[in-house]
């Protein structure tokens, strides 16, 4: 019996890791993370919302 669920233990985390990283990279695609304050990026986007 212990081999069993060793044996079959080693697909079944294979496959709850796979669907962790499919459900992660979908809620990443739809909740991107906002630009972070020390790149370059978001200093050209405060000088664009400073000028009037």
């Amino acid at each position: 019996m212990g081999d069993t669920l060793l044996t079959l233990s080693i697909p079944a985390l294979l496959l709850v890791s796979g669907l962790y990283t499919a459900v992660s990279t979908w809620w990443r695609r739809r909740h991107p993370a906002p630009p972070s304050p020390y790149t370059q990026q978001a200093a050209r986007l405060a000088e664009g919302r400073e000028r009037p």
